[in-house]
């Protein structure tokens, strides 16, 4: 059903959800006491890179890591405090973004800084959209017709935030997101990839402090700082149509960073077979698609122009002859969720 509520912050939005689902007529729960748990997409937390069960040891350890997540951390503790007060007897699960990226082998996840700042701050690459690249890993050789284990994968996650993801028997093994959801592909309004002395540079010339700077950063970088009028992709394509030349140039910067980290990881993967592009622009923008995918033939990706017309459904969009299936796959983060959420309960 569809309706419109006035939700003015989390507490109304969760309890409204808690009455849908115990609704007398349309509800899946007849009382609250048949739920067994809650699971949540939490996004970062000091040395936390897996699924747990939230306690307050985990929520002082996001709590650390708001600056490193401003944008994120803050709402998801909120929701985990409400959900205590309402329901004080559920396990509430967090499946950390990071947990998919586990895997990443040492030498991929260390960064060239001294190593007592990794120790100490336990600063390294921890990668994000692990629900989403996961789901990936499940449901592309499902596609293919070929098991995970034989496959090398490149995930594209393409939306709001992006990310890129290496996946090689099932497993990753490097992703372009790092210590933070800051680094990699240029975002909606994240910068992306970032020379560090840029910041260094722009403290002592314009005297920004380090808030100004993590606020430009994040809500006035990526897409939205290059165009100077938005970070979403429709906003741009139409701009560019009509002659905006920094709109323009925003989506040639997505589609050639996207590019730089296919090329990278067909490398790190020792080649490729899959090429999967989820998320809200991945999912629908063919023209992002097109823009990323040109230029690869050298790789084996050869796109079906025709084919590549399909939104928001699962399907493969490349040519029949093309030696690297290039796919399209609706995200499914919450089943992720769900089966994560099983495990652990299963696993107390």
């Amino acid at each position: 059903r569809e309706e419109e509520i006035e939700c003015p912050n989390q507490r109304v939005a969760i309890q409204h959800v808690l009455k849908i689902l115990t609704h007398p007529s349309e509800g899946v729960l007849s009382a609250l006491d048949q739920l067994d748990a809650v699971g949540f997409k939490p996004v970062h937390a000091k040395n936390i890179a897996e699924s747990v069960v939230v306690t307050h040891e985990v929520i002082r350890a996001m709590e650390e890591y708001i600056p490193v997540a401003p944008a994120h951390n803050p709402p998801y503790i909120e929701a985990f405090r409400i959900f205590q007060e309402l329901l004080p007897n559920k396990i509430l699960v967090g499946v950390f973004e990071p947990a998919f990226h586990r895997t990443i082998p040492d030498y991929a996840r260390t960064y060239g800084i001294p190593y007592e700042w990794s120790e100490k701050h336990a600063i390294r690459r921890y990668g994000f959209h692990g629900a989403s690249h996961r789901y990936i890993s499940w449901r592309a050789p499902q596609l293919v017709g070929r098991p995970a284990e034989d496959l090398r994968i490149i995930s594209c996650h393409l939306g709001g935030s992006s990310s890129i993801c290496a996946i090689k028997g099932g497993i990753s093994i490097d992703t372009s997101m790092g210590f933070s959801p800051q680094c990699g592909l240029p975002n909606t309004t994240r910068n992306g990839d970032l020379d560090p002395f840029i910041l260094l540079y722009m403290m002592e010339k314009e005297g920004m402090t380090a808030e100004e700077i993590r606020t430009a950063l994040s809500k006035n970088g990526g897409l939205k700082g290059i165009s100077g009028l938005s970070g979403d992709v429709r906003d741009l394509e139409e701009a560019a149509a009509a002659g905006n030349a920094r709109a323009d140039l925003a989506l040639k910067v997505l589609a050639y960073e996207s590019k730089k980290y296919i090329g990278a990881y067909t490398a790190v993967l020792g080649g490729l077979d899959v090429l999967a592009f989820t998320g809200g622009i991945g999912e629908n923008g063919c023209n992002v698609r097109t823009g990323i995918c040109s230029g690869l033939e050298c790789l084996g990706v050869r796109l079906d122009l025709s084919k590549n017309k399909l939104r928001g459904q699962d399907g493969i969009i490349s040519r029949d002859d093309s030696p690297v299936k290039v796919l399209t796959i609706l995200a499914n983060e919450e089943l992720v969720i769900a089966r994560e959420t099983k495990r652990l309960l299963e696993a107390k």
